[in-house]
Parts: structure tokens; C-alpha cells; sequence
């Protein structure tokens, strides 16, 4: 099987060394506008750099890896689906609802296709455990989540996250579009209604790094949304308090998670595995689970419209703001 990235950025780095670690695999080539960054991947791998992407999927690769800004992915999802040629595609699936309309129909017309978006959280086994204990009844019917998602921002982060033209928005956008989908994963059921707001620890920036939603979903759970890029050093938290009928589970990510009933409590930890494997062993989990739905052209693990419904919900919350009232996610 032979695969080619668009973007080796951070994360388009991130991705290529997951998908490097399985066996009977390539790289036939990249696209990358950087040119630095270009030709240090180019030499140091011994891997091709194209300019046009035409010219790079008459390699015919099995799938293409789209690690892109926000604002340059609907042309060449487009040509790549007109090309037969399988997605994986790094959050949010594009930059706004209204990119989203772009390629809908070219999805739709090829649905025998087989996409992915990179929603790598749910690959995270303290997650998987937390949704697993959740199927099992442990505590009971959802009823409340708090969810928290507070972090230094990255330095390191490319410059285009902060331009609105580029990225589409802040924090939601870049962070916080992992926490609505792992809510989603948890619950099992989809969001409806949303309320948000935000404020501007940095005024700086155009975008918002930080803002807060309600969420309230289909099954009648409604959850809290906190999400903050802070300019500074602080106690970075990712944390989600679900509340059930008959306890809670505290889950802390790359931590691990601890249930709370009123007959016992459990700690589960994985501070070993992460210790053992890195914080970014979701991505190799994520390359595993796309290249076996790829090879029995199964279902991924997640799925196109996973994606879909979250630009949807994206688009919900900052017309909530703007508006300031409730707004249904259509």
C-alpha cells in the first residue's frame, strides 16, 4: 500500500512517523509549500517533493494524508476524491460551514470511499475505557459532563492558527473541536443545541483563546464547554466529570481515569503506557485502525461524517456568540 501527505508541518510530521512504524507501506511523495522545511524532509527521507498535485496521484497512492491550513483543503479534497483516492484528513474537515458545502457533493457522489478524519482522542485508551465503563452501565444514565480543555499555547504552533482568514477561528477551531468529538464519542448521541460565549485573554489576536459553551444533545445530556489557549504558563488541564445516575467518572487525558459510585471507586492509570509508548501513540493507533478499514474496506473507526457534523456544531457555536442565543445545530 503507498500513501502521500499534503502538509509536514508538526502534526503532517506526526502522522508520517505513525504511518512509517507499518509494515508494507510508503511514502511515494509530498507537498509542502515550505521550502525549508521541504528540502530537509526531502533529504533527510529520500522521499519526493511535488509541486502540483496532479502530477503526485498519477502514482495512483492508495490514500492521502491532508495536514494543511484550514482555508487550503477544499480544492484538493475535491481533486482527490475525483481521483478515487481515499482521505485522511487532519481536524476540523474544513475551515467553515460554507467550505463544508463546497465538497459535500463530491463526497456524496463517491461515497464508496473510504475517509477519515484525524479525531486521534478516541484512540486514547483512557477514552476508550471511559466510553467502554459508560456501555456498560457502570454509572448508570448520563445526566451532566463538565468538560475542560485549559493550556499554555504552544509557541511552537504555526503563525496561521491566530489569522481568521486562514484557520476559520481560535481555540474551538484548533483544540477544542477534539473535546466535541470525544463528548460525542462518550455519549453516543449527537448534539442538538448549543449556547456559547467567549472573551479574550489575549487582544492581541483576532481569534478567541477562550470560550465556553453549553451543549445539549439528542439523548438529553447537556455538558459544559471550557476551552482556553492562555499566553502564559499555567496547570494545563484536559478534563472531562461525567455524571451519571449512579456515579461519575473523572477522565484526565494522558493521565488516566478514576469512577466513583457510592458502593466502591477505581483508579484506572495509565501514566505507564503513556511513559512506555509517548503522548502521541494515538497516532500510530489511528494509522493502524485507517490502513485495516482501508485494506477490508470496512467503516473507519471514525468517519467522514464524524467530521461533517462537527464543522455543523462549529458553525452552531460561533453563530451562538454573534447572535448571542441559542442555536440548533442543523
Amino acid at each position: 500500500m503507498k500513501y502521500a501527505i499534503l502538509g509536514i508541518g508538526q502534526v503532517g510530521l506526526r502522522h508520517f512517523n505513525a504511518f512509517k512504524r507499518i509494515k508494507n507501506l510508503s511514502l511515494i511523495g509530498f507537498i509542502e509549500k515550505n521550502s525549508k522545511k521541504a528540502n530537509s524532509f526531502e533529504k533527510k527521507f529520500k522521499i519526493k517533493r511535488y509541486k502540483n498535485l496532479n502530477k503526485l496521484l498519477i502514482l495512483n497512492p492508495d490514500f492521502v494524508i491532508i495536514c494543511l491550513p484550514h482555508n487550503q483543503r477544499v480544492k484538493p479534497i475535491i481533486t482527490c476524491i475525483n481521483n478515487n483516492v481515499n482521505l485522511l484528513i487532519e481536524k476540523p474537515l474544513t475551515k467553515n460551514i460554507n467550505e463544508l458545502k463546497k465538497i459535500l457533493p463530491y463526497i456524496q457522489k463517491k461515497n464508496k470511499l473510504i475517509h477519515t478524519i484525524s479525531f486521534v482522542h478516541r484512540y486514547r485508551k483512557e477514552v476508550l475505557q471511559t466510553s467502554q465503563l459508560i456501555q456498560k452501565n457502570k454509572i448508570g444514565k448520563i445526566r451532566f459532563i463538565s468538560e475542560m480543555m485549559i493550556s499554555q499555547k504552544n509557541p511552537l504552533l504555526p503563525r496561521w492558527i491566530d489569522n481568521k482568514n486562514i484557520s476559520g477561528g481560535g481555540v474551538l477551531m484548533y483544540n477544542a473541536v477534539h473535546s466535541i468529538d470525544k463528548l460525542i464519542f462518550i455519549t453516543k448521541s449527537k448534539i442538538i443545541r448549543v449556547f456559547a460565549t467567549y472573551n479574550n485573554i489575549n487582544n492581541g489576536i483576532a481569534v478567541e483563546d477562550t470560550i465556553t459553551a453549553i451543549l445539549t444533545f439528542k439523548n438529553g445530556v447537556v455538558a459544559n464547554l471550557l476551552a482556553v489557549f492562555a499566553p502564559y504558563k499555567n496547570n494545563s488541564i484536559w478534563e472531562t466529570k461525567i455524571f451519571g445516575e449512579k456515579g461519575c467518572i473523572d477522565l484526565k487525558i494522558r493521565e488516566g481515569l478514576e469512577i466513583h459510585t457510592n458502593s466502591n471507586s477505581k483508579i484506572y492509570s495509565y501514566s505507564d503506557h503513556y511513559n512506555k509508548f509517548g503522548t502521541y501513540h494515538n497516532f500510530y493507533l489511528q494509522a493502524k485502525s485507517y490502513i485495516a478499514a482501508l485494506s477490508k474496506k470496512n467503516k473507519p473507526f471514525v468517519n467522514i461524517s464524524d467530521g461533517i457534523d462537527n464543522v455543523k456544531i462549529v458553525d452552531a457555536i460561533y453563530k451562538s456568540i454573534q447572535l448571542k442565543k441559542s442555536i440548533n445545530v442543523i
